[in-house]
């Protein structure tokens, strides 16, 4: 279903490959992530594992996978496309917003994404207002009350 799976993907897809049952064997190469390249994926979150490391990480396609395994996968079942899947506990659904970055992945549902996105503004607010106190001085032992929960607690 990966090959098959090429002739869909859209400019600026996450292409998400996982199994029925995750096994540690390869659903993706240098091959099918050149294939991937080309058709200007955005990135690719394996369910499963991925082999030829090296080729791969040369390529520059940001890729996240739970195991690295030569053993490849057979090309005897036919799997689907486009369906809903559950990944380390998380819901995925074609349409629903995929993160990809250094600290790990997150989906969310496609109808939540305003909402996060305000949420997420305002985090990015808070956090320069708080960095800019660090960096003026101020202790996150102070700014986060912390001070008052562990002296206060050490007074008789």
């Amino acid at each position: 279903m990966v090959h098959a799976v090429m002739e869909q993907v859209q400019p600026g897809e996450i292409l998400i490959l996982t199994m029925p049952e995750p096994e540690p064997v390869a659903l993706i190469g240098e091959l099918l992530a050149t294939q991937a390249l080309v058709r200007q994926v955005a990135g690719i979150l394996v369910d499963a594992s991925v082999r030829d490391m090296e080729e791969l990480q040369s390529l520059g396609l940001p890729i996240w996978t739970r195991w690295i395994r030569v053993r490849g996968a057979t090309k005897t079942h036919v799997g689907t496309i486009n369906e809903a899947v559950t990944i380390g506990g998380t819901s995925i659904a074609a349409g629903d917003l995929v993160l990809l970055d250094a600290d790990g992945a997150i989906a969310l549902a496609a109808e939540r994404v305003p909402a996060i996105l305000e949420a997420s503004r305002a985090r990015v607010r808070s956090e320069t207002t708080l960095r800019e106190q660090l960096q003026a001085g101020t202790l996150s032992y102070d700014l986060s009350g912390l001070r008052a929960v562990v002296e206060g607690s050490t007074q008789s």
